[in-house]
């Protein structure tokens, strides 16, 4: 049987409301945010060393697969459920790919669940994902879910591109076109995914998951994973 999460989160009354949730996102979406989301390559790293992506267009064809068939597809599925009051930490962890995948996710969380105590008075369980402390704060502090998972998406995307434009490397420009072309491909994705439930958590980017694994084997690298 699966285990959920149900510890209960604390909260301080005075930091509830804010008049524009939008400043909220734009803060917890900057990069200098500090959950250290620049560490990670999320396995593309592996792929640029391996010659796997050398290109603009192989990194469009990456950031494709994660989104309509990958990860950020169960991140979706995983956030809309929480919003709908879903208790699914344990399924999100067990969802990774690799040792370093749920690292990353509860090493991101935790940061982030570090500054909601220090600086949002906002207590959130420790060793949760980062997705999971993310649609709890949303939902603490009345964020639309159409507005917090718009950031995230475009938030993790970027910084993939910021990731491919320093390590193959790839010009500033083909960075923010890529940026530009995933406004529209978010909108896509997001007008195709409402039926999306639990039931269909999966992945057929198996490549990618391939590569976060040959990561952890690398004999030299800059990113955690």
């Amino acid at each position: 049987m699966l285990m959920v999460w149900a510890e209960r989160i604390v909260t301080s009354i005075k930091m509830k409301k804010f008049k524009d949730p939008h400043q909220i996102l734009q803060i917890w979406f900057s990069s200098s945010f500090p959950i250290g989301s620049y560490a990670y390559s999320h396995g593309l790293e592996a792929l640029i060393d391996d010659k796997k992506i050398k290109n603009k267009n192989d990194v469009k064809e990456f950031l494709d697969a994660l989104l309509f068939y990958g990860t950020l597809r169960n991140d979706y599925i995983f956030m809309k459920s929480i919003y709908k009051g879903g208790e699914v930490n344990e399924l999100i962890l067990a969802s990774a790919a690799s040792k370093e995948r749920q690292i990353e996710m509860i090493d991101m969380g935790n940061s982030f669940r570090k500054i909601m105590k220090d600086s949002w008075e906002l207590f959130l369980p420790e060793n949760t994902s980062f997705i999971y402390c993310l649609a709890k704060a949303g939902l603490y502090f009345d964020i639309k879910f159409d507005d917090l998972i718009k950031f995230y998406l475009q938030s993790f995307i970027s910084n993939l591109i910021n990731v491919c434009v320093k390590h193959i490397p790839m010009s500033q420009k083909d960075g923010q076109s890529l940026n530009v072309i995933f406004i529209n491909q978010i909108q896509e994705f997001l007008t195709h995914s409402d039926k999306l439930t639990l039931n269909d958590i999966g992945t057929t980017f198996f490549i990618g998951d391939i590569f976060a694994i040959k990561h952890e084997n690398l004999d030299s690298r800059i990113y955690l994973t």
